[in-house]
């Protein structure tokens, strides 16, 4: 297959466009669909998600004084394609760009596009003249800042191991020393802290599915004031970042931990890794849905605390197991 048809298929077929939303379909409705069943709610429809989207579409679009449509509608459209353009550069099992240009895939690059979504929520918050958008982005790039620091770490200590910055993983003995597996644990279990902020689905908020703890200022979110094409643009680049963050993980940290699994078992291990990533985050979610708030944590709190200090152990066994090889 030459390369120019092998990039055609991977941007519109797979893992692009068609096989993403899909899969963005699927995910977010396993996701959903956990979320009820752990906080004891009404398990949705399969196809509530799509019904919002094709309402929101069918709207008239309607913006607050002082927010410029240019820029609400270059924000939505980047959106979409951040997660698309992270999903089609992983060397994911099947992409066809890596039997067609050898694709490996590039950590930061990837990892960089996976903050796509979240900070452009960022920015249109910002730009919209409410106290409400602009509260919640104030809370939002707080955790922001603590998700790029963990996920710093993280990435390094498992890019130290390899020595490479490539996603492909290559064929290495059954049997790893013991401080490479406790630094992939580490490393991975960091990261997992950073997956509920990363495909946060603050476009997607409805009455009546928030906490009955949160006020209307919690419950307000970045995109509050948007609604017609643009809330539904941004909805589905949070489902495809749902994907994309899931399938980054698996592939990252998943992947490694097993070695020897090659072939059909590690297209199949990749697969279950995707599903339980999503089913988890909708676990955690419905988990952590009605917990009462403690309004006594300083704003740094959670950066500063385990996640972080997780990924800097990570980094010591990095350091252990390179001296032990």
């Amino acid at each position: 297959m030459n390369g120019i048809l092998s990039f055609v298929l991977a941007v519109l077929v797979y893992p692009g466009a068609f096989v993403a939303l899909l899969a963005a379909w699927a995910l977010t409705w396993g996701r959903e669909s956990v979320r009820a069943a752990v906080s004891r709610e009404v398990v949705p429809s399969p196809l509530r998600e799509v019904n919002e989207i094709r309402s929101d579409l069918a709207r008239d679009i309607v913006q607050p004084e002082g927010l410029y449509p240019w820029l609400t509608i270059t924000a939505s459209y980047a959106a979409l394609l951040m997660p698309l353009l992270a999903l089609i550069l992983l060397p994911i099992p099947g992409n066809p760009l890596v039997q067609a240009i050898g694709l490996q895939g590039d950590v930061i690059a990837c990892a960089a596009l996976l903050l796509g979504v979240p900070a452009l929520r960022l920015l249109v918050a910002w730009a919209t003249p409410s106290p409400y958008t602009r509260l919640a982005a104030d809370r939002g790039v707080r955790l922001l800042a603590g998700v790029v620091l963990t996920m710093a770490l993280a990435i390094t200590a498992g890019a130290e191991q390899g020595a490479v910055l490539t996603l492909t993983p290559t064929p290495t003995k059954a049997a790893q020393p013991f401080w490479w597996v406790v630094t992939h644990i580490l490393a991975a279990l960091a990261f997992v802290f950073v997956l509920p902020p990363l495909t946060r689905a603050v476009a997607s908020l409805r009455e009546g599915r928030q906490s009955q703890y949160q006020d209307l200022d919690l419950v307000s979110g970045e995109l509050t004031e948007l609604n017609g094409r643009d809330l539904a643009c941004f909805r589905i680049a949070e489902a495809l970042q749902f994907v994309a963050v899931a399938a980054y993980f698996a592939t990252v940290f998943i992947l490694p931990l097993f070695p020897s699994a090659f072939g059909r078992g590690h297209d199949l291990l990749w697969l279950a890794g995707l599903v339980v990533t999503a089913l988890g985050i909708g676990a955690w979610e419905g988990f952590a849905a009605n917990r009462p708030p403690s309004g006594d944590r300083p704003p740094l709190n959670w950066w500063l605390g385990l996640p972080v200090l997780i990924a800097l152990f990570s980094l010591v066994t990095a350091a252990i197991a390179m001296r032990g090889s």
